[in-house]
């Protein structure tokens, strides 16, 4: 399986928004993020996810939501983005990926709580919920090693905006071409 190095643009502004309680939860965003039992509660394409205050939140329209919107935990937000006066802009960090198939997950998976469903998706498990994603439709992203030592392997879905804002790159940084526009050899 091939394995691509993928960044997105430095300094870009980031859809993102950091939930303390429900004073911090933009109107527009009011069907996407709610607060349940003190927990943040939140619809996302790839699953829902559930987290506590505090965490940063990214955001997109999104057609495959019944709010409209897709909404996630951006686990790595201390090391993927800047917060200035409440707004978040993007670090050009690189990341591994690669496309999601139906037979076969990157080495950057072992170990991980990781499993095929009966309707081909792919599943991976999380702190703050579970994450689906099928094959020809999403990429295995590997961000890293985090602090507590375990790794950090998300999914991003082909159709949803966010996608569009990620470019492949050689090791240096240097782009190649969009992802959306790559085509594996």
């Amino acid at each position: 399986m091939k394995v691509i190095n993928i960044h997105q643009e430095q300094g870009a502004k980031k859809d993102a928004v950091r939930v303390n309680g429900i004073n911090d939860i933009p109107d527009f965003l009011s069907e996407a993020i709610k607060i349940v039992d003190g927990r943040i509660q939140l619809e996302c394409v790839e699953g829902n996810q559930s987290t506590e205050p505090g965490v940063v939140i990214g955001y997109e329209k999104s057609e495959k939501t019944s709010s409209g919107y897709n909404c996630w935990v951006i686990g790595n937000a201390a090391k993927s983005l800047v917060e200035i006066d409440g707004v978040f802009y993007k670090k050009a960090l690189i990341y591994q990926a690669a496309p999601m198939e139906s037979d076969e997950l990157p080495e950057f998976m072992d170990g991980l709580d990781v499993y095929k469903n009966d309707n081909g998706s792919w599943t991976i498990k999380k702190s703050w919920g579970d994450q689906t994603g099928f094959p020809g439709e999403a990429y295995w992203i590997y961000h890293g090693v985090k602090e507590d030592g375990t790794k950090g392997v998300s999914i991003l879905t082909k159709s949803e905006e966010s996608f569009r804002s990620y470019f492949v790159c050689d090791e240096a940084g240097n782009n190649i071409c969009k992802l959306s526009e790559y085509v594996a050899d």
